[in-house]
């Protein structure tokens, strides 16, 4: 492809005569037996490259053992964090929400929990919601329109259906 090939082709034309030029430098590479690593300068560009192949054994570029240039050491572990399982899962409840004329309603299924093991926190407008059964975890977070009154809210539990009332401003 020439230089003027690619003038009716606007942007598109240079990048895959950009790609050709690098498909073309990688099988010259490949052809040739130059070094895997290293610089080399064509028409006025300076290309820096490193070639390898990757196996799950390691890293290694095909070269025996003599032949290949020294390595960087690297540290055996990673230095990466590993979640620990808690073995609790973490679900969302079943919720209806109901916009009454002087309240808001909540409804959350939430089946083999008890009073105490709920925590419902209204903060501005997001009200959390958290509630634990054994190795279930209920969590959920609504945003509240902010018009509610400063009263406080109205919980019950009957049946696994926790029940959280807000008041409205009037």
């Amino acid at each position: 492809m020439s230089k003027g090939d690619d003038i009716g082709l606007g942007g598109f034309g240079k990048i895959s005569r950009g790609l050709s030029d690098l498909f073309n430098f990688l099988s010259e590479l490949d052809e040739s037996k130059l070094p895997r690593r290293g610089t080399r300068e064509k028409d006025g560009m300076v290309i820096e490259f490193s070639f390898g192949k990757r196996t799950l054994a390691g890293e290694g570029d095909g070269e025996s053992e003599e032949a290949a240039e020294p390595q960087p050491e690297r540290r055996q572990e990673a230095l990466r964090r590993r979640a620990k399982p808690s073995g609790i899962e973490v679900l969302e409840p079943v919720t209806d929400m109901f916009d009454e004329p002087d309240e808001v309603v909540l409804m959350f299924e939430v089946p083999g929990v008890v009073r105490k093991d709920i925590r419902c926190v209204l903060d501005g407008d997001i009200l959390l919601f958290e509630a634990k059964a054994g190795d279930r975890l209920y969590r959920k977070e609504i945003l509240i329109e902010p018009k509610l009154a400063k009263a406080p809210p109205r919980l019950r539990l009957r049946n696994g259906v926790f029940e959280v009332r807000l008041a409205k401003q009037k």
